[in-house]
């Protein structure tokens, strides 16, 4: 079965053609990040302009690498949300008008529930060291993004809510702090190359208290940051002497928010009697989180799976995967489907 995947909801536009459900046949990606580098952060317009402009390029290229035609094409599998209203129309439209003209299946994908499900596409040769993509009946799931940071509990097909980000999502902080250290955009990956060469103990930062045991607050960690920042900054006057402060200070902040993930997804799977933990969202390739949590996981005899690198941002196949997925258990989206920028997985 080939299944087509479309992903609009932000500043990517891609397609996927995904045989069965692990073989990506091709996973097309065109980003509008260079666009949005000068601002510091995603511009809205900017980002469904650069969609509409690329989706049938993006599609037309995934087919050809593929080696299939549309006319092969079993099932469209598209973003529903959330995200970007402008950028989601773009995919959900094009989606709506190929199921139309091919007549064949359509089903809307929760942007959030895909990146979980990116950790179970495997393709042997392509991804190695990937476990097997079988995917567990009860998991705990960490979603970490630049809009999202979620911890749920899954049962099935059943999505429970335990904790969420109050302020900040982890990604956002990440973005921040690299602002206000004069580091570019987008600073996760920034942040993380820095924070391999710095002391992490150069600074402590406080941990935020939260009623809920499992919600996350990244707010007070950049505030923090900055006062720390604005303090400290002029006393270093070589460019050695600053460019060992930026290493420890990212050490320092990366080493305080992974350690605030690992603790509270660990407490989770120990809560509820979990054998597996499943991370997605484009944190989900910072470094010193996935070393950090599968140390945790071995210690406690648990499985930790994350995405392939190339599947931790945004990107079609995963939402072919889960398409594939819900199209199993029946789920077919109406003609009158839309784009829902507040779409919720819980």
């Amino acid at each position: 079965m080939l299944t087509l995947g479309i992903e609009t909801s932000c500043d990517e536009t891609s397609c996927a053609v995904l045989g069965g459900r692990d073989e990506v046949k091709s996973n097309i990606v065109s980003s509008s990040l260079f666009r949005h580098r000068p601002f510091g952060g995603i511009v809205p317009e900017i980002a469904s302009r650069h969609c509409l402009e690329q989706i049938d390029f993006v599609f037309h290229q995934a087919l050809e690498q593929a080696k299939v035609r549309a006319q092969d094409l079993d099932l469209i599998a598209v973003t529903q949300g959330p995200g970007l209203i402008g950028s989601l129309l773009v995919g959900v439209s094009f989606a709506k008008a190929l199921s139309l003209d091919l007549n064949i299946p359509l089903v809307a994908v929760n942007h959030l529930e895909a990146h979980l499900e990116a950790a179970f596409v495997t393709n042997e040769g392509k991804f190695p060291g990937v476990i097997s993509s079988r995917r567990p009946a009860r998991f705990i799931g960490l979603l970490v993004s630049g809009g999202h940071t979620h911890l749920t509990l899954h049962e099935k097909e059943k999505v429970i809510g335990l904790g969420e980000t109050v302020d900040d999502a982890v990604g956002e902080a990440y973005d921040k702090v690299a602002k206000i250290m004069g580091l570019g955009y987008p600073g996760g990956p920034i942040l993380d190359r820095l924070a391999k060469e710095g002391n992490p103990r150069a600074v402590a930062f406080t941990k935020p208290k939260q009623k809920n045991r499992y919600d996350f607050s990244f707010s007070g960690i950049k505030t923090a940051v900055l006062y720390y920042y604005q303090r400290e900054h002029s006393k270093h006057k070589s460019q050695q002497a600053l460019d060992c402060f930026h290493r420890d200070l990212a050490a320092s902040f990366q080493n305080a928010v992974v350690s605030w993930l690992v603790e509270k997804t660990m407490a989770a799977a120990k809560e509820y009697s979990v054998s597996d933990i499943v991370v997605g969202g484009g944190v989900s390739a910072n470094a010193a989180l996935r070393t950090r949590l599968t140390a945790a996981g071995e210690e406690d005899g648990l499985c930790i799976r994350f995405p392939h690198l190339s599947l931790t941002n945004d990107n079609a196949a995963m939402i072919a995967r889960r398409g594939l997925e819900l199209f199993k258990k029946g789920r077919r989206a109406a003609a009158t489907l839309s784009g829902d920028p507040n779409l919720r997985m819980v």
